[in-house]
C-alpha cells in the first residue's frame, strides 16, 4: 500500500507566504529607491511582509466564530 506524499506546503499557506514576500519585496525596493538607506528599507520590508501575512491570513483563511 503507497500512499502519494503530502506536499511540503498546501496552497492556502503558499499563497499567502507568496503574497507576503511580493509585497516585503516591493515596499523594501520602493523604500530603497527613495532613501538609498538599506537597513531601513530591509526594516520597513520585513514590517510590511509581516503585515501582509497577517492581513492575507484574516482575508484568505478566516477564523471561525464560535
Amino acid at each position: 500500500m503507497s500512499h502519494a506524499p503530502r506536499p511540503f506546503l498546501d496552497l492556502e499557506t503558499f499563497v499567502l507566504l507568496f503574497f507576503a514576500a511580493i509585497v516585503g519585496s516591493v515596499v523594501t525596493t520602493l523604500t530603497y529607491l527613495s532613501k538609498e538607506n538599506q537597513p531601513a528599507s530591509l526594516l520597513a520590508g520585513g514590517a510590511a511582509a509581516g503585515a501582509a501575512l497577517l492581513w492575507a491570513r484574516l482575508v484568505i483563511k478566516p477564523p471561525h466564530e464560535k
